[in-house]
């Protein structure tokens, strides 16, 4: 589990991606995509609203985790 967080983790790093999307990228079942992110919002700052998906531009429910700011 640790490996696919990270994974899709470092994909939807300041790129808003559709479900779909992380999937094929990631090569992770969609039922376990949605439930990564699951683990991955209790520990980052993850968004997840309606805009343009930037890997096939479609308009749908997107993910995006925030880069932590440099201090």
């Amino acid at each position: 589990m640790l490996t696919r967080a990270a994974l899709i983790t470092a994909l939807i790093v300041d790129r808003p991606l559709c479900l779909s999307c992380i999937s094929d990228k990631s090569g992770v079942a969609v039922d376990q995509v949605s439930e990564t992110l699951h683990a991955i919002g209790r520990a980052l700052a993850l968004t997840s609203r309606t805009e343009r998906c930037a890997a096939c531009g479609a308009t749908a429910t997107a993910y995006a985790v925030a880069r932590p700011p440099v201090k």
